[in-house]
């Protein structure tokens, strides 16, 4: 074998037992099974959440009734797990704050089950604590699908539901 050969194949050896990326791609990592005794290959995947929202102030520190619309679009590469994190927020009239937290986990398969947690916080301001209303849901996208999830509505229930958020969702499975 060639030094240069040799060198070539610790170098991607290195790269892969790091979790190194390739041109923006997460290399392969090889990691016991849970038998300790075969080694298997990582399987990442790139999923991206996209959509819409809409949310209604009722009281805003701003003006009274402020709607505010925009797009969701967040993304991230996964493997076997991934640490639930904040992947996207936004803000409305000064009270309101909308989070979308994501975790998720392969399958041999290339398939990605996502596990999505969206949290409404209305106070005194758009940095408050007060959680209002939350919503779980997980979802199962094979490899190289996409799933849609319609019109999602966080109310917060302390002023008769007037102060809302809705988002129309669609989970992305690339890669």
């Amino acid at each position: 074998m060639s030094i240069r050969r040799k060198a070539t194949g610790m170098l991607a050896a290195a790269t892969a037992a790091a979790g190194l990326t390739v041109a923006g791609v997460p290399a392969a990592v090889a990691a016991p099974s849970a038998g300790g005794n075969a080694i298997t290959a990582s399987v990442w995947r790139n999923i991206a959440l996209t959509g819409t929202y809409t949310i209604r102030d009722d009281e805003g520190i701003l003006t009274a009734g402020t709607y505010c619309n925009g797009n969701v679009a967040s993304e991230g590469w996964v493997n076997e797990v991934r640490t639930p994190s904040v992947w996207w927020e936004t803000t409305c009239g000064g009270e309101i704050r909308v989070e979308k937290h994501v975790s998720a986990e392969t399958d041999a398969t290339g398939g990605v089950m996502i596990h999505v947690t969206l949290r409404f916080y209305e106070g005194t301001n758009d940095t408050n604590t007060d959680l209002d209303a939350a919503y779980d849901f997980n979802r199962y996208v094979p490899a190289g699908q996409t799933s849609t999830v319609s019109e999602i509505t966080l109310r917060n229930g302390e002023n008769g539901g007037k102060d809302w958020a809705k988002l129309n969702l669609v989970l992305h499975n690339n890669r």
